[in-house]
């Protein structure tokens, strides 16, 4: 008899284990990766050339560390600039001789720390001419591979044809830059490191000018 019960006292126990009550609720989690591609330039965008000695217009004007770009991505970018214009824009003249159109390419300009890739437009690990906007062959804000200057990177997707994501702060070696700018009027005043030449006369007329550089970021072309 007791066997029996014991028997019958396990397989109730069994019967109860299975007969657990349950529940279920869902929890649906999204994830939103938005990409980040961040230029910021942490100096006065105006940089001011006066040239009033003759040593002045003989040597030129070098502007150190004029601008200091920082770059923060989630994706592979790329880096260029060029002249807004293909001239200075003149403001105020001076004189009634010489020439107002003076090509974007009198600015030089360098940065710190220099491209690892090799575009066919250029780059600016040395002080070369600033492209104006016709010959940079940016159209819409789209560099052409075989005229844009870059600071990093190029057109094209291959291996080492763009810079990696990451941030300045972790990555200053290829996230950060500092730009230098140099203009050497020369006597008469021709701009002799100019990639193009003055049309017209040929020497500048005395006055006031402006130009507007375009540092453009953008995800690999």
């Amino acid at each position: 008899m007791k066997k029996t019960l014991f028997a019958i006292l396990c397989v109730l126990a069994s019967i109860q284990s299975y007969a657990q009550l349950s529940d279920e609720e869902y929890a649906y989690i999204t994830l939103d990766l938005q990409g980040i591609l961040t230029l910021t330039m942490f100096t006065n965008p105006q940089v001011d050339f006066v040239f009033a000695t003759i040593n002045e217009y003989q040597n030129g004007i070098t502007r150190y560390n004029s601008a200091r770009l920082e770059v923060d991505a989630t994706v592979a970018w790329d880096l260029f600039a060029y002249a807004s214009t293909n001239n200075w824009t003149q403001g105020d003249a001076y004189s009634t001789n010489g020439e107002w159109e003076i090509p974007a390419e009198a600015l030089e300009m360098q940065t710190i720390g220099a491209n690892s890739s090799a575009p066919l437009g250029g780059t600016f690990n040395t002080f070369v001419s600033l492209k104006g906007l016709t010959n940079s062959g940016v159209t819409g804000g789209v560099p052409d591979p075989s005229f844009t200057q870059f600071l990093a990177g190029m057109s094209g997707t291959a291996t080492g044809e763009s810079y990696p994501p990451g941030s300045a702060r972790a990555n200053p070696d290829t996230h950060q830059f500092r730009v230098h700018y140099r203009i050497v009027p020369g006597i008469p005043t021709i701009f002799p490191n100019s990639s193009q030449p003055l049309p017209g006369v040929g020497f500048a007329q005395a006055g006031y000018y402006y130009l507007e550089v375009i540092f453009a970021l953008v995800e690999d072309l």
